[in-house]
């Protein structure tokens, strides 16, 4: 029976393997055997370890962290039998320390502030060299410490005003706020930077505001600061709103816009409103701001402005006194020393819409500004 020739080359195949085993037949390719090489059994190969040289392929990035979390480090390096060691040098030295037990290719630390602006790095030792890494800033998120406050203003209507704040911390943020003086609440205003600066207005004077700067870690509030607005012909307090003359604080009530009878009924004697004029009255508190036994509301002057802009006073009557009610509407003023009494005018009616009281007085050492503006308002 014939054989076939796959049987024939598996047959050679086999004869082959079993010489090579022998060691009686050497491959094409090998090198000739010397007799001592042999010695009743299989040959020896003893394979050369790679040594793999140490090196640095990622250093630690940078953290930022809110005080009392962990803050964690990472190198990634190759080499061959690696050891780590991590250093650091703290704020203000001049040179890295050795972190005892540190000693993983990750380092975890618990951040604090006194550990703002740390900086970490590694070295890493293997059978092949050693390297060290590019350090990394820890940056510690602290709750905000305000280090400098806003401080009172006193402005003149129309001019600009600004507030400012010093605080200490890591992305800050600032919103400032504004609480009315008749109001307790706080008002967001539209600000966001450490300077608050705005065209101030009469309807803010006596405000307060304040800034609360935040951030990661808090949020803290600072002192208030109060605002004085100086009023102007253009922009008139309204009454009962307090304003600044000269050495004095002062306040004009609502208006009596036809005060003839109470004239009349003040002083016979006092002379009768042409036709088309009238008295007008309105009250005065006037308290002296350093408090001089000496100081006398004789320094001071209130006039109505009429819209026609000429002054007009009524220093030839004898004006009515201030009511019981209004004087108890204003006992505590009384109580702090000021001077409540009345102010009046004779003036054309034509030129009582728009008009404005004006109260005039000596600049002083306290404050200079020396005139300020009221609306004329008729009492209800």
């Amino acid at each position: 029976m014939p054989v076939r020739p796959s049987a024939r080359r598996a047959g050679i195949v086999a004869v082959v393997g079993s010489a090579l085993a022998l060691g009686l037949v050497a491959p094409a390719s090998a090198a000739p055997v010397s007799p001592g090489a042999v010695s009743g059994g299989a040959v020896s190969h003893a394979a050369a370890a790679t040594v793999v040289t140490t090196k640095i392929t990622a250093s630690p990035r940078p953290a930022t962290v809110v005080a009392g979390h962990q803050a964690t480090f990472t190198v990634r390096t190759k080499g061959t039998k690696r050891t780590y060691q991590w250093y650091v040098r703290k704020p203000g030295a001049s040179s890295y320390v050795k972190v005892s037990g540190a000693k993983r290719s990750s380092y975890s630390v618990t951040a604090s502030s006194r550990l703002d602006g740390a900086r970490y790095r590694v070295t890493v030792k293997g059978s092949k060299g050693r390297a060290t890494s590019a350090s990394a800033r820890l940056v510690v998120v602290s709750r905000p410490r305000i280090t400098s406050q806003p401080q009172g203003l006193q402005v003149v209507s129309g001019h600009a005003a600004s507030f400012s704040v010093k605080a200490a911390g890591h992305g800050l943020s600032y919103t400032w706020q504004i609480q009315r003086p008749d109001s307790t609440t706080w008002t967001t205003l539209r600000s966001h930077t450490r300077t608050l600066t705005f065209t101030a207005r009469t309807a803010q004077n006596g405000s307060s505001l304040r800034v609360v700067v935040s951030n990661r870690a808090g949020k803290v509030a600072s002192h208030s600061a109060d605002i004085i607005v100086g009023s102007t012909i253009a922009d008139p307090a309204a009454p009962q709103a307090p304003g600044i003359v000269g050495e004095w604080l002062m306040m004009l009530d609502y208006s009596d816009l036809d005060a003839d009878a109470a004239v009349a009924a003040a002083e016979p004697s006092n002379p009768a409103a042409p036709e088309g004029s009238s008295y007008v009255t309105t009250t005065v508190v006037a308290c002296n701001l350093p408090r001089d036994p000496a100081a006398s509301t004789a320094d001071l002057t209130v006039r109505l402005r009429g819209s026609d802009g000429v002054q007009y006073s009524a220093s030839d009557a004898v004006l009515p006194k201030v009511s019981d009610r209004t004087k108890a509407e204003v006992a505590d003023w009384i109580d702090a020393g000021c001077s409540v009494y009345t102010v009046g005018a004779l003036v054309p009616d034509a030129v009582i819409p728009g008009a404005r009281w004006m109260a005039t007085g000596p600049a002083g050492t306290y404050l200079p500004r020396s005139t300020e503006y009221w609306k004329v308002v008729a009492s209800s």
